[in-house]
């Protein structure tokens, strides 16, 4: 028989940028969009877990509205996407009411979906408060404290996760040693299980929970560069991490 795999709908990650380019007297600007989550998503090829990459940009329009949409996936993963972008549809800016989509993750894992925040300079609160989940219905659905305001911890010296719960599912069959986190949100646990935390400060890494019938997750550095750091990327049981809180986050194991 076939292996069921786990559907996960990710979302954010990508950027647009631009530069301005100064030639003496002369400047011209390029830009270009950032490549996305192919690095990532295509080491999943033969796992039991299968990820579907929506890029900011895409989220005002693209994002589902409803319960039945979300359905369609095990797992739903906000990284790095700022709370407007699923707030702010263009007929909303028109002056028409529309569903408050973050809302509506709450009834998708109340009913049993999955649901994850991973960090990035707009998880939580973000880079300036901007990422501005503290405001929202994702601030009452996590396990966490959200700041109202700027939460990065830049660590260039690098910060290493620590296993609290060694023998959780998410946790099982990894390798101890984890590699360095270059950065992360600050948040504070307020319920649920804390599996990480950073050795040099304590501060929480991984914090889950369950909601109805449902599970949530934060994870407070980054999957990909700069938080996420090369040495995380590269580490033996980086893929196998993801999988496991994936499939936990799904309710198969």
């Amino acid at each position: 028989m076939a292996m069921e795999r786990t559907k996960v709908l990710i979302v954010g990650e990508s950027a647009f940028k631009m530069h301005v380019h100064f030639k003496g007297f002369a400047s011209y600007e390029t830009g270009y969009l950032s490549a996305g989550l192919d690095s990532f998503t295509d080491r999943f090829a033969d796992t039991p877990v299968s990820f579907d990459f929506m890029h900011n940009h895409d989220i005002s329009l693209r994002f589902p509205f409803t319960l039945a949409e979300m359905q369609a996936y095990d797992v739903i993963v906000i990284s790095d996407a700022p709370a407007d972008s699923f707030l702010l549809h263009p007929q909303t800016l028109g002056g028409e009411k529309m569903p408050n989509r973050l809302a509506v993750i709450g009834d998708y894992v109340r009913a049993g979906g999955g649901f994850a925040m991973i960090g990035g300079w707009m998880s939580f609160g973000g880079f300036h408060g901007k990422a501005h989940y503290a405001y929202s219905p994702i601030a009452k659905l996590l396990p966490v404290e959200i700041d109202r305001n700027d939460d990065r911890m830049e660590t260039p010296e690098g910060v290493h996760p620590e296993a609290q719960a060694p023998d959780h599912p998410v946790l099982a069959g990894l390798e101890t040693d984890w590699p360095d986190m270059l950065g992360y949100n600050l948040f504070a646990a307020n319920r649920g299980q804390t599996l990480l935390t950073f050795r040099e400060t304590g501060d929480p890494a991984l914090v889950v929970d369950t909601v109805g019938s449902g599970r949530v997750a934060c994870f407070a550095s980054d999957l990909q560069p700069h938080w996420g750091s090369p040495r995380f990327q590269a580490w033996g049981s980086y893929t196998a991490f993801w999988v496991n809180l994936m499939s936990w986050l799904a309710g198969r194991i």
